[in-house]
């Protein structure tokens, strides 16, 4: 068996496009379109060291009955909203 080296192939941070997505979103965006299941799902990986310095609110979508969102949040909004 032989290898082939390559070079300049960037190492992936993250095993899933959920959290390459996740670590991308900045303060005041959101993703959605996801049922319950799904966002439930994806809310562990708030709680991970890659997240652990930002906030996250997950909730029903205001816009559209039956779909989930997940917002990216400041400290500030937590404590102005009572959610910390």
């Amino acid at each position: 068996m032989s290898f082939k080296i390559e070079k300049d192939i960037p190492v992936s941070k993250f095993y899933s496009k959920f959290c390459e997505t996740l670590d991308k979103l900045e303060v005041g965006e959101s993703i959605g379109g996801m049922t319950k299941d799904q966002a439930y799902k994806y809310r562990v990986n708030f709680y991970t060291k890659n997240f652990k310095d930002r906030k996250f609110k997950l909730g029903k979508c205001p816009y559209k009955d039956g779909d989930y969102r997940i917002w990216r949040v400041s400290t500030e909004y937590l404590k102005e909203n009572d959610l910390q």
